[in-house]
């Protein structure tokens, strides 16, 4: 491991805003929250630059650590600038700086967004898909907010944490033992698995629906893989008319991530609603819906009626060894599915098919003290 420290590690403090609610993210949607400060053209550039000296150092990094410079062809980069702010100000700029250096971009599908929150620190991961190596750097918003006329004005101070580790998937297969006392150090600030998953799911060829699934999710695992093979069955077998689905949480977990964007489902076009079943609730249901997860409907155009899926997942024992490394356990598992991602017919079962009564809508459903596997004969 190659480690840069600044003076002082103690990180700033960040107020927390707790919200309970049910977010819709659209892809488009990329930029600072309502009430963020708007940039001047100065601090624009100030947050370019930054991108960009961040990816500088990310190339020495990991050049130091393989003995070798990565080509720009070869190079992945993750960050959540644009959703992170510093100081209350955006950071979306560092986007442009950081591809002008590594050359990833949306095209390649190698410039990675991962949404968090506005008081989540801003952080740059660069993974170099020939070395395996990660360089991760977090910078220091009192040194950010230091004005600076082009990135070669910065110094190793700008960064609370610069840090380079090998994370190839077939390297910590290897290691894996070796790597529970790093990641337990947050050797990348805590995001140590969400980088992990998602540079070796991009490296491996995942396609451009996968990456944006997991972008929103901000990490990729095998909850949020459910419910991306949930909405390619869903689209192959129940295609949609032009109204859309509506899509009924029985069981939410993270797979509502990729529902909503993969079938253009929102709360706020009331076509998108969860459920939380208590025990008892369970015990009511027949065995046949004993592990009924999501239910799935469309219009009928021609009938006027509504007609749905009840869908259940079921979770496959993957060829995947347990090393004792939570993290790396994840990973590969993560990356026995994606070989599968083109075949949802193997995991999703339809529970039942059935059709609601003329002038009954999905959402008469989503009442108080409603229970929709009653409805259609699941539940007692």
């Amino acid at each position: 491991m190659i480690r840069i420290k600044s003076q002082t590690r103690k990180r700033p403090y960040f107020p927390a805003v707790f919200a309970i609610a049910m977010l819709a993210i659209g892809i488009g949607c990329i930029g600072p929250e309502a009430g963020a400060k708007s940039l001047p053209a100065s601090a624009e550039g100030q947050w370019e630059s930054i991108g960009r000296y961040a990816a500088e150092t990310a190339l020495d990094l990991i050049k130091k650590a393989s003995v070798k410079k990565p080509s720009k062809g070869s190079m992945i980069a993750m960050t959540n600038a644009g959703y992170a702010q510093v100081n209350g100000a955006s950071t979306q700029a560092a986007l442009d700086g950081l591809a002008s250096v590594t050359g990833a971009s949306r095209g390649k599908n190698t410039l990675i967004e991962i949404n968090t929150s506005s008081w989540t620190p801003l952080w740059f991961a660069v993974f170099d898909k020939e070395s395996g190596y990660c360089a991760y750097l977090e910078p220091n918003p009192a040194e950010a907010s230091k004005p600076a006329a082009g990135s070669k004005k910065f110094s190793p101070a700008l960064f609370l944490i610069a840090a380079a580790e090998r994370i190839d998937a077939q390297y910590l297969y290897k290691h894996a033992s070796d790597y529970n006392a790093k990641f337990n150090s947050r050797v990348f600030g805590g995001n140590e698995f969400r980088i992990v998953s998602i540079a070796n799911a991009v490296a491996a060829g995942a396609p451009e629906y996968v990456v944006r699934t997991f972008e929103v999710h901000n990490h990729y695992c095998p909850g949020v893989t459910s419910g991306i093979l949930m909405a390619q069955y869903v689209k192959t077998h129940f295609p949609s008319p032009k109204s859309g689905y509506f899509v009924l949480a029985l069981e939410p977990y993270c797979k509502e991530d990729a529902l909503m964007l993969l079938l253009n489902a929102k709360p706020a076009t009331k076509n998108y609603a969860v459920l939380y079943p208590t025990d008892s609730d369970k015990a009511l249901r027949v065995p046949e819906a004993k592990n009924a997860s999501t239910i799935v409907c469309r219009k009928n155009e021609k009938t006027g009626r509504w007609e749905g899926l009840v869908l259940a997942f079921e979770w496959p024992v993957t060829s995947c060894p347990e090393t004792g490394n939570d993290i790396v356990d994840k990973l590969c598992a993560d990356l026995w599915y994606l070989e599968r991602i083109g075949r949802p017919e193997d995991y999703v079962k339809v529970v039942k098919e059935f059709e609601l009564p003329e002038g009954v809508k999905p959402t008469d459903w989503t009442k108080p003290a409603q229970d929709p596997l009653k409805g259609i004969g699941l539940a007692r």
